[in-house]
């Protein structure tokens, strides 16, 4: 009783003081084993502070957590079918989608018991690319190849996932053979997608079908890829798939105003060590958030090249301070 009195008489007279357990600093980077593993799509679980990362080589699922260098397998190559993956996110319920790109596939897994619940298949030829769970309960899937947003949404215990929009009607300019619509995501009312080949931004409303350029003031956001969303800001990957020359592969930040209508490129992150192509990317929240941003070397994969780089990674970012709206 004596000592508790003597350590709050210590404090109070300022003499000693307080300290409080801090929370490990995160990594810069998360290592993605494999020669050719060729990661793609990256979905983070705010509840758990864990994420899951796929290949464009052979389907391999793997789960890392943000406090953690390393990853391992959470689900083989080659399970449920799965032989590549592209876009992946996480909706409320802990269902993990995970879209199969040139197999023109997307599957639905529940996440604590490890299981597949639905196997899908988009139109054939297609590359079902990228999906956002959105608040009305379904998601909206990218084919970059095909100029449709499908729908996936389960209804009546059924999954099903159908062509929703047309892209070319809706007056999205599309070229046959490119890769067009590729990151897509669900911000409050809204979706956003950006098109690869023309760097265009585009503003999707679900209840309405209806289709609005956003102004980016003469920016774009060529090579465009993954999306991710933050206090006013659209972050989005810009790899070099197409070979721009003098491009540099960033994340650009992008202020958005309220509507979505309009953004402003606001600077352009790159991490000490550079990116390898960067596709997916995730905002982790929490007390020190990070940019997680797979560097995917996909450009490589695609020419049948060997990766430039080993270890394949997933580089994190601290995010930096948000200015003004737009």
């Amino acid at each position: 009783m004596r000592l508790l009195v003597s350590v709050a008489a210590a404090v109070a007279a300022g003499s000693l003081a307080l300290t409080h357990p801090t929370a490990p600093t995160p990594p810069d980077r998360y290592v993605v084993p494999g020669d050719r593993a060729f990661p793609t799509g990256l979905a983070h679980d705010p509840r758990t502070g864990h994420f899951y990362v796929g290949s464009a080589e052979d389907g391999t699922l793997r789960r890392g957590h943000v406090d953690s260098p390393t990853t391992t397998v959470w689900s083989p190559d080659g399970r449920d079918g799965r032989t590549f993956t592209a876009g992946m996110a996480l909706d409320g319920e802990g269902r993990l989608y995970v879209n199969g790109g040139p197999t023109s596939t997307l599957r639905v897994y529940d996440t604590r018991k490890r299981v597949m619940l639905a196997e899908l298949d988009g139109v054939a030829g297609g590359f079902v690319n990228d999906v956002a769970p959105a608040p009305d309960g379904a998601a909206y899937v990218t084919d970059s190849f095909e100029p449709v947003i499908y729908r996936v949404a389960r209804e009546d215990g059924r999954w099903e996932m159908e062509p929703w929009l047309d892209v070319k009607a809706a007056g999205i300019g599309w070229i046959d053979g490119e890769h067009n619509l590729n990151g897509i995501l669900s911000v409050g009312r809204h979706l956003l997608a950006v098109q690869s080949n023309t760097g265009q931004l585009w503003r999707i409303d679900p209840a309405t079908r209806e289709v609005v350029e956003v102004d980016l003031g003469g920016y774009l956001l060529r090579n465009g890829d993954g999306l991710a969303w933050g206090d006013g800001r659209l972050f989005v990957s810009q790899g070099n798939l197409f070979d721009t020359p003098g491009t540099e592969a960033q994340v650009a930040v992008v202020t958005m105003n309220s509507d979505l209508t309009r953004g402003r490129y606001a600077a352009g992150l790159v991490p000490p060590r550079g990116l390898r192509h960067p596709s997916a990317v995730a905002l982790t929240g929490g007390r020190e958030e990070r940019l997680l941003v797979v560097n995917s070397q996909f450009g490589r994969w695609s020419a049948g090249l060997p990766p430039e780089t080993l270890p394949f990674t997933i580089a994190s970012l601290r995010v930096p301070d948000g200015g003004p709206r737009e």
